[in-house]
C-alpha cells in the first residue's frame, strides 16, 4: 500500500469507500461535523510509516468545531487493519498495513458496542488539542478491544486546552482554505466484504471524484 493521508470524504467512511484528499499543505487539522468536506482525517500505510508520519509533523494540533448535540469536544482515533490476528502476530504490529482515522467522538462512542459493523483493531477517546506525536503515544499504549479514554490523564487534557485556546478560534468554511484545488485526491475502494476493516488506496488523481461537479468543484459535494 503507498503512503496517503488527508481528509476522508465521499462517504461516511471506512467499510465503505471514499476519498482521501491531501491538503498542499498541512497545518493544524480542526475537523467540523457541519463541514462535510472537513468531517474525518485518516492517514494509510504501514503501522510504522503512519508512526513516524505522527511523530515527524510535531507542530500539527487537532481540534474540533461543532455545535450538534450528538457530538462532544473531544476526539475519537480508531486504526483499522485487514490483516488477521496470525499475520499481526507473525510479521508484526509495525509492518501489517492499516487506515488510520481520526474523528469528532459522539456521545455514545466512551462505550464498546458489540454489534457494531465497525471494528477497529485500537481504539482511544482524545482530547481536543491534541499534537499528532502525542497520537502516536496513545496508539502505542491501546490495547486491542479496549477504547483507551486518554481525557481522563489531567495533564494531557490541560495541555490540549492550552493549545486550543492559544489557536485562533476561528475556521472558514471554505474546503479550498484546507486542501486547496491542487491537492492530491486519492480514491479508497469500498471494501468487498461489509464490515471490511482496511480501505486500500487505488488511484490517485488530481481530478475531482465522480460526484463533483466539472463547475463546482469540492463545492458540488452532495449533502
Amino acid at each position: 500500500m503507498s503512503f496517503h493521508y488527508g481528509y476522508l470524504q465521499g462517504t461516511f467512511g471506512m467499510p465503505y469507500g471514499g476519498y482521501c484528499v491531501k491538503p498542499p499543505r498541512l497545518g493544524d487539522i480542526t475537523l467540523s461535523a457541519e463541514n462535510e468536506h472537513l468531517r474525518m482525517f485518516c492517514v494509510l500505510g504501514r503501522f510504522s510509516q503512519v508512526a513516524e508520519w505522527l511523530e515527524n509533523n510535531s507542530l500539527t494540533v487537532l481540534n474540533q468545531c461543532t455545535v450538534r448535540d450528538t457530538f462532544t469536544h473531544d476526539l475519537i482515533v480508531e486504526v483499522y487493519s485487514r490483516a488477521s490476528f496470525l499475520e499481526r502476530l507473525l510479521m508484526g504490529q509495525d509492518e501489517i498495513e492499516v487506515q488510520l482515522v481520526i474523528r469528532i467522538s459522539r456521545t455514545w462512542d466512551r462505550r464498546k458496542d458489540e454489534n457494531s459493523q465497525f471494528k477497529p483493531m485500537l481504539k482511544a477517546l482524545v482530547p481536543s488539542g491534541i499534537t499528532l506525536p502525542e497520537i502516536r503515544d496513545v496508539l502505542r499504549r491501546a490495547e486491542p478491544g479496549v477504547v483507551l479514554d486518554t481525557t481522563k490523564n489531567k495533564d494531557l487534557s490541560n495541555a490540549a486546552l492550552s493549545r486550543v485556546m492559544t489557536r485562533c478560534s476561528g475556521m472558514t468554511s471554505n474546503p479550498d482554505d484546507h486542501f486547496g484545488r491542487g491537492g492530491h485526491r486519492c480514491l479508497l475502494s469500498p471494501s468487498p466484504r461489509r464490515g471490511g476493516l482496511l480501505l486500500p488506496a487505488y488511484e490517485v488523481s488530481a481530478e475531482p471524484p465522480p460526484e463533483y461537479s466539472s463547475d463546482t468543484g469540492l463545492h458540488g459535494m452532495p449533502g
